[in-house]
């Protein structure tokens, strides 16, 4: 039994948009069902398969040149030309709107991926910073270690510290212990397995960057694949609009047939000169719509259905207009915490935590001041962290709404 293969190492995020949409369930999905949308063009135009019937007559029908004996129909019913019309209409804008569908998927998908991704930046960050304060608290365990063996500190700040640093490096495990949660989160948007041990490069830290303009932002979010997919919609109602007028208009029947005729059971002197001749028949028929109630509902329901159609297009629309409202709002305030926390908390909280150290080594400083230091800058930190992630995931979220990457909208 072979493993399944996995991604390990270093997880570079377009090889992983690739991965997806190579491998995703969810985008191919999507892809058959605009192939099967595509497909039913050509089916929404079929006519009614035509039948063919055999009779064979237990006790025939005697007629002046012979008895009937079996007989043979062929027959075809041909709708009127404006409901295929109509038909062919419906299943053409059906498949746009599955085309539409898969759009919206893949950058569905994409932005899945991402924020995916990001939650694994997250982790390796989170744990990189609490290792360096791990590592800053051990050094201060020893310096007090020496303090308590010499008898100039108590065995209780010995243990506060111990514990102090016990409680981080638990953290640490807790952590690491999520990583394959947060992989297979990933890998069910790749469609890949990712290894449980997989990395990410560390967490971008560029300068964020200005929006592009507003209305033109707004013009790209009503304009988007799901938008268009609504839109779709209502052109698939307005055809079947246009099928219930022509409910109004008969279709055609037309058909063929043969009956065998045997000779009669008279005597011979008494047989006309065309006796035993086979009858052929072809025949022209149509359907009659006398159903006037059941056309005006057809009529009714369709209309409705189109009015449906296009107020989903404008809560559609407004819907994208909130979500591109709340995900700027993410990514300015996402911005304006990084310059807070890069610019004045981190620095402040650094040389913070620089001078109580000194201080406490030249015994100026009591432990309660370097512990109170250490979660101070813990928490800048990991709130730095965070704001670069939210600010990543704002991206993703945007770039998602708009169709296309933020540096390409002028």
């Amino acid at each position: 039994h072979e493993s399944e293969p996995s991604l390990s190492g270093v997880l570079e995020l377009d090889d992983l948009v690739r991965q997806s949409e190579l491998h995703s369930p969810r985008l191919a999905a999507a892809y058959m069902q605009w192939n099967a949308a595509v497909r039913g063009i050509t089916a929404s135009t079929a006519v009614p398969d035509a039948t063919f019937t055999y009779t064979e007559f237990i006790r025939s029908i005697e007629t002046r040149l012979g008895p009937i004996e079996r007989r043979f129909m062929l027959q075809q019913r041909v709708p009127n030309p404006g409901k295929l019309v109509a038909r062919e209409e419906q299943a053409a804008n059906a498949a746009g709107a599955m085309r539409a569908n898969f759009e919206a998927t893949r950058l569905g998908l994409r932005e899945a991926l991402v924020l995916a991704y990001v939650d694994l930046q997250v982790l390796d960050a989170r744990i990189d910073i609490m290792n360096r304060l791990a590592d800053a608290l051990n050094s201060i365990a020893e310096v007090i270690e020496a303090r308590v063996t010499a008898n100039l500190a108590p065995q209780s700040a010995l243990l506060r510290v111990q514990v102090e640093l016990e409680r981080l490096r638990s953290d640490v495990q807790s952590l690491e212990k999520r990583r394959p949660v947060l992989a297979a989160a990933l890998s069910a948007v790749v469609g890949v397995k990712i290894a449980d041990n997989a990395r990410t490069p560390a967490l971008v830290a560029e300068k964020p960057r200005a929006l592009p303009d507003e209305a033109r932002m707004t013009a790209l979010v009503i304009d988007h694949p799901s938008v268009q997919e609504q839109f779709a919609r209502v052109a698939v109602a307005r055809a079947k609009v246009n099928e219930t007028g022509w409910m109004w208009v008969p279709d055609f029947m037309f058909g063929f047939e043969y009956q065998m005729v045997g000779k009669p059971d008279i005597p011979k002197a008494m047989l006309p000169d065309e006796y035993g001749e086979d009858a052929v028949a072809v025949s022209v028929g149509l359907t009659i719509p006398w159903q006037v109630h059941v056309n005006l509902a057809r009529g009714d329901m369709a209309r409705a259905e189109e009015s449906a159609a296009r107020f989903l297009v404008e809560q559609k629309r407004l819907d994208m207009k909130a979500k591109l409202a709340g995900q700027e709002y993410a990514y300015r305030d996402a911005a304006r915490l990084i310059e807070l926390y890069d610019n004045t908390v981190l620095p402040k909280a650094r040389q913070t935590l620089e001078l109580v150290q000194n201080d406490f080594t030249a015994d100026r400083a009591g432990l309660t001041d370097v512990l109170d230091a250490e979660r101070a800058l813990l928490a800048s930190e990991l709130s730095l962290v965070n704001a670069r992630a939210d600010l990543l995931k704002a991206r993703a979220r945007l770039e998602s709404l708009v169709a296309r990457d933020l540096e390409t909208i002028k």
